[in-house]
């Protein structure tokens, strides 16, 4: 994202914590592909998929639009950080269905949000190190929002293995097992992920 959309995204939030619906709206449509990376990743490690991201999204940002008032930030980044906490206690919801209890586990949310977090930090920076000889405009100025926006264009199992592998931090091993594949296969998905990923973020904007 350059300077000036960072700066009109903002904008925009100011906007929307001044009670402009329709701002906040917008706010909101630009972090969607954001919220679905970072829930794919748990939803397919946790829940074997039984669970859809963008209905987790479509619920976050509903939540978002009810609670507004309650955000005491000011900034992109802990904007992106209100919303990583209602996405994790939506979460929550889903693995306590999944798992038949409807007690509320503060601890599991607790560390789903810094898994979140943790994720959402290595979207930021790891995974762009990993990215062979990127644009300078990529390194200087691509955030999350963007790099989510482009694994999201990825095919399916390419973006899943990027996910597991970069975003959960899990081995290689570990991806085959979540993704029911061999190493080799996973391997081979992984690289050229990254590799069209790269392709996607050094392409033009349009």
């Amino acid at each position: 994202m350059s300077d000036s959309s960072s700066f009109a995204l903002h904008q925009l939030l100011s906007k929307a914590l001044a009670g402009d619906r329709d701002a906040l709206g917008e706010v909101l449509t630009r972090h969607r592909s954001y919220l679905k990376v970072l829930a794919s990743a748990q939803i397919h490690q946790r829940l074997q998929g039984k669970a859809d991201p963008s209905d987790l999204v479509q619920e976050t940002c509903l939540e978002a639009h009810k609670q507004i008032a309650t955000f005491r930030g000011a900034t992109n980044a802990e904007f992106a950080g209100w919303l990583r906490g209602i996405l994790a206690h939506l979460l929550a919801k889903h693995f306590r269905r999944f798992l038949g209890t409807q007690q509320r586990d503060i601890k599991m949310e607790q560390s789903l949000v810094e898994s979140l977090d943790h994720a959402s930090g290595c979207m930021q920076r790891d995974l762009v190190a990993k990215i062979d000889s990127p644009s300078q405009i990529v390194m200087e100025n691509e955030t999350m929002l963007e790099l989510a926006a482009a694994l999201e264009k990825l095919p399916e199992d390419y973006r899943m293995a990027i996910l597991l592998r970069n975003i959960q931090g899990l081995s290689f091993s570990e991806v085959a097992a979540a993704m029911n594949r061999t190493v080799d296969s996973v391997e081979k998905l992984w690289v050229r992920g990254l590799a069209k990923l790269k392709q996607q973020l050094d392409s033009p904007l349009p």
